[in-house]
């Protein structure tokens, strides 16, 4: 024989011949029972022999099915393997990163020169997950997180730790002059709305005796990057996060409104995924965003 028939008349064969059924074949490789039934009975033309008794209730190979069966069990387990080694190649170099659009925005892509300077053999793809909770991590080889603590069954390192500082407007502030402490729970103040953030006054004022007023709903805003915006524009005083703003604050886009700074015992988390483990590039990312 020259010419080899069509690989997908072997899948056809080596699926029945395991399951000694063309129904549950057909279920496994999503085709209907008689398209199954076409592939083999051409596979069998084109050998020149019968490779099944359709006996019932289950099939039956023929000696020359057997043979056939054993042979294309093999072959094929030796295509997977040989796809996997081909895959791993091709995202050895490749680290998908998943993070929230404020973090890459403000810290990883300012930075991320100076990461592919160091390692020019590997390639980022950056995924943001913003309004998408339900963002699948074992899609992306590294997820940066925020919380008190990396998610359980990863190699999670923190990147820094949470730093409130209220900012607002050049111009917001007579003289850009922060204020007292007491006068800045007198403010206009504005808040995030997400879950995370949505508490960040209470705990920045937590251990004093003041309580900024509860905000009204035009002060929320969800989107950590519009509620910048927000704070730019003058609409009110907000709370930054040290690290994420500080080319902001030093090209004065932004001015403290505050000298009292307050840091949380929570952070920002490098996690390597479970199909990253090991990985020499996701191991080297995490060690590089994570040196301080």
């Amino acid at each position: 024989m020259k010419t080899l028939p069509p690989l997908s008349q072997f899948q056809a064969f080596e699926a029945a011949a395991r399951h000694l059924s063309f129904s549950r074949s057909a279920i496994e490789l999503n085709v209907q029972q008689p398209a199954i039934s076409r592939q083999i009975g051409a596979l069998e033309a084109a050998l020149g022999v019968k490779l099944f008794l359709r006996s019932k209730p289950n099939l039956t190979l023929t000696p020359e099915g057997e043979t056939l069966f054993a042979a294309v069990s093999s072959g094929l387990e030796a295509i997977r393997n040989g796809a996997r080694s081909v895959q791993q190649v091709q995202r050895d170099d490749v680290i998908v990163v998943n993070a929230a659009i404020g973090f890459t925005s403000l810290y990883l892509l300012p930075r991320m020169a100076e990461f592919q300077a160091r390692f020019p053999d590997v390639r980022l793809e950056v995924v943001t997950r913003d309004q998408n909770p339900d963002y699948d991590p074992a899609l992306c080889d590294i997820t940066v997180v925020f919380g008190a603590r990396g998610p359980v069954g990863m190699s999670a390192k923190m990147i820094f730790n949470e730093e409130l500082i209220p900012v607002c407007a050049p111009g917001y502030l007579r003289n850009d002059t922060p204020l007292p402490l007491a006068d800045l729970a007198n403010q206009h103040l504005l808040h995030m709305s997400s879950p995370d953030h949505g508490g960040d006054w209470g705990l920045y004022f937590a251990e004093t005796n003041l309580m900024p007023p509860e905000p009204r709903s035009f002060e929320r805003i969800l989107s950590y990057m519009v509620y910048l915006r927000a704070i730019q524009m003058g609409n009110g005083i907000g709370l930054g996060w040290g690290r994420l703003i500080d080319e902001l604050l030093a090209s004065g886009s932004l001015v403290p409104a505050c000298t009292r700074t307050w840091h949380t015992d929570r952070g920002y988390f490098c996690c390597i995924t479970p199909r990253a483990a090991d990985t020499p590039a996701a191991l080297a990312f995490q060690e590089w965003i994570t040196r301080g």
